[in-house]
């Protein structure tokens, strides 16, 4: 069991972006630790529907949101929510999100209380300025989850190309980023992964069925991980929240339609020490 759990989720990152010369820290991250290279995101390949999985546990179809809005209220009653099963073995979830207009916010805010979300951090427009203000949340989250978005690739992708050069480019400041988070991998567990790729049929949009949409990258760090380990059978962004669960000692709902990556961990995971 760890005390806590960091989810970067990297809007619109591409698989095959994760690689030695774009982005050398996570491609790092992935060969020391556990990754999955041909893990898949929920259809449709879209952030709502995504973030909906991974705050159910269940995929679209059943949580309802599919389009941005407030889609999941009405499922909500049948639903058990991430947040709320953590809640119950006395888990904190905290967010870490960019800045946001009013509009947005108050969608974002109600959704994430709905979610089982206990405090919405904002962190800023930048991926250095979130990671940052994750640092330091972090410190300050004696046990539970924390959830960290950062939208850089996704925002050049619709822009310039999934792929293009500038697309490229903002990988490589995710990356950097990124480094900022790899000490608390001594002690916590980190999962860094995807929503959706992007590119497959528009080259500037990522919402068709297509491959190169579905697939998304996926890294676990931390003590008690496999060290060097790929895995090779089917991986699915609905495993990650009973992973979650699992790893913050908390029972998995028998709706949730993914399941616990054990192989990901090479030994029993005992209570990191404070």
């Amino acid at each position: 069991m760890y005390r806590r759990v960091v989810v970067v989720l990297v809007d619109g990152l591409r698989p095959e972006i994760v690689a030695s010369d774009t982005m050398p820290v996570l491609n790092a991250l992935a060969r020391s630790f556990t990754h999955a290279p041909a893990a898949v995101s929920v259809r449709p390949s879209i952030t709502v529907a995504a973030l909906g999985s991974l705050a159910t546990g269940v995929r679209p179809e059943t949580h309802g949101l599919v389009e941005p809005g407030l889609g999941l209220l009405p499922k909500l009653p049948g639903l058990l929510p991430l947040g709320d099963e953590l809640h119950r073995v006395g888990q904190d979830v905290v967010a870490v999100l960019p800045e946001m207009g009013l509009v947005s916010r108050s969608l974002t805010a109600a959704l994430t209380r709905a979610a089982g979300v206990g405090k919405l951090v904002a962190g800023g427009k930048t991926a250095a300025s979130i990671v940052r203000t994750a640092r330091q949340a972090i410190r300050e989250l004696a046990h539970g989850l924390m959830f960290v978005y950062i939208a850089d690739c996704d925002g050049a992708g619709h822009a310039h190309g999934w792929l293009s050069d500038p697309y490229r480019h903002a990988a490589g400041i995710v990356d950097e980023a990124l480094r900022d988070l790899v000490p608390i991998t001594e002690r916590d567990l980190l999962i860094i992964l995807s929503d959706h790729g992007g590119g497959g049929i528009d080259p500037r949009d990522h919402d068709a069925p297509h491959l190169a949409n579905d697939r998304i990258p996926l890294v676990l760090a931390g003590p008690g991980t496999a060290r060097q380990r790929r895995l090779a059978g089917p991986v699915s962004l609905l495993d990650v929240p009973p992973t979650i669960l699992w790893a913050l000692g908390a029972a998995i709902p028998g709706g949730y339609e993914g399941r616990v990556l054990r192989e990901a961990f090479a030994t029993p995971v005992a209570v990191a020490l404070p």
